[in-house]
């Protein structure tokens, strides 16, 4: 009998601690949802963009540093960047304060829609939606 409270204590605390973090634990940082979709970008009537929740790397890339960036590569700045993994289009992780440019992992989209600010203290709450053309 007590070798099955000690397992069943065990395996609850694996389930306890394997969990993804839940969004009210995030004090500063950001919570959203982030879609994906890829496809044709040529101009058209009948053009219709399908999106699925994103699976993948997203970056962090503080702001300042890329408009410091001049010549210097863009791919290392990118990969000394925080990153995370999102799963079926959830975010939510904390963020040190700071202006950042999100982007998956595939794609280099410097846009005002893809940028936050995140200040001490607060949750940003934003959803993301890229799209990556791969014909014009």
């Amino acid at each position: 009998m007590k070798k099955k409270i000690v397992l069943l204590m065990s395996i609850c605390l694996i389930a306890i601690c394997g969990c993804e973090k839940d969004d009210m634990t995030v004090t500063t940082g950001i919570i959203g949802t982030v879609e994906y979709g890829q496809g044709d970008c040529m101009p058209g009537p009948d053009q219709i963009r399908e999106y699925n929740n994103y699976t993948g790397k997203m970056y962090f890339i503080v702001k300042e540093d890329l408009d410091n960036l001049g010549d210097g590569d863009y791919e290392i700045l990118k990969s000394s960047s925080i990153s995370v993994k999102i799963r079926n289009g959830k975010l939510s992780m904390e963020l040190p304060p700071e202006t950042y440019l999100v982007e998956p992992e595939d794609d280099y989209l410097y846009s005002t829609e893809n940028t936050i600010i995140i200040k001490s203290g607060e949750v940003v709450h934003k959803d993301f939606k890229f799209f990556k053309c791969t014909s014009f």
